[in-house]
């Protein structure tokens, strides 16, 4: 998939009613690519002890995503919904699958925001293993939208390709400005070792050359010091609006996000985050 230029459906997972702050970046990023929204909400029936709570639960679930599909269509996009029951991040996954989703987008909920929320969670467990890019917003998320900064974090590997093309393309049809950072350091995402800083410059030059063939404004920077801490330090400053990054790069990850630069940005950056696997979005790669 060539990112944001080929997404046609959004899937919105959501179990509360005040669950808005997602919807609204949903809402806009369907708006950008002509996509629909397509809302679920998952039962979990495990510890319900009746037939009348797996009921009334389903029922508050109806009434969650028919409202939030109803929000979207007042905003112009085309919105369909469904309630299943089962495991939450099982019926998300085969969901995306089933609808042939383009994106998840996730509010994350608790006093800390996604710290808490993301671990041993829904999130953590969809953002893992999601064929697709997941889209991670607290309810409390600053930044703006429609988005005017956006942080696009890279390592130059091939691996990270497909999170710049998502970040560039997201700029381009929000009109922003692109961020092309790098980090290096002992354990930097441009690899570390010699000629680490000569291999990050290369990284973010490629990140303003593809800025610069969608059209888009571009600034770029190195950073030194520990990536995620580094990643989050330089949005806040920039005054990002969102952070688009990949999964998978030169730290070995392979299909998983746990432990990650890419875990420890979900988790603790207060603006929403684009996590994008390594393949892109491209379902059996």
């Amino acid at each position: 998939m060539d990112g944001l230029d080929s997404c046609d459906r959004v899937l919105v997972p959501t179990d509360r009613d005040d669950d808005v702050v997602a919807l609204d970046h949903a809402v806009e990023i369907a708006r950008r690519c002509d996509a629909e929204l397509y809302v679920l909400s998952v039962v979990n029936p495990y510890g319900m002890s009746t037939v009348a709570d797996r009921t009334e639960a389903e029922s508050r679930a109806e009434d969650v995503v028919t409202a939030a599909a109803e929000r979207a269509r007042e905003e112009g996009v085309d919105a369909d919904w469904a309630v299943e029951t089962g495991e939450p991040s099982k019926q998300i996954l085969e969901t995306v699958d089933r609808t042939d989703s383009d994106v998840v987008a996730m509010g994350t909920h608790g006093r800390r925001g996604v710290e808490r929320y993301v671990v041993g969670s829904v999130a953590e467990k969809v953002v893992r293993h999601s064929p697709v890019p997941v889209l991670t917003v607290r309810i409390d998320a600053p930044g703006e939208l429609p988005y005017r900064e956006v942080v696009v974090p890279t390592d130059g590997s091939e691996a990270n390709d497909p999170a710049e093309v998502w970040g560039v393309g997201v700029a381009a049809a929000f009109d922003a400005e692109v961020h092309a950072l790098s980090v290096v350091g002992s354990s930097g995402i441009s690899g570390g070792g010699a000629g680490e800083e000569d291999s990050a410059e290369a990284a973010v030059e490629e990140v303003l050359e593809r800025a610069e063939r969608a059209d888009a404004a571009a600034v770029s920077a190195v950073e030194r010091g520990d990536p995620a801490e580094e990643i989050i330090a330089y949005s806040d400053a920039a005054g990002g609006d969102l952070v688009v990054m990949g999964t998978h790069g030169r730290t070995g990850l392979k299909h998983a996000v746990i432990g990650s630069v890419a875990e420890n940005v979900v988790r603790r950056s207060p603006v929403p985050v684009l996590t994008v696997p390594g393949d892109g979005g491209e379902r059996g790669a």
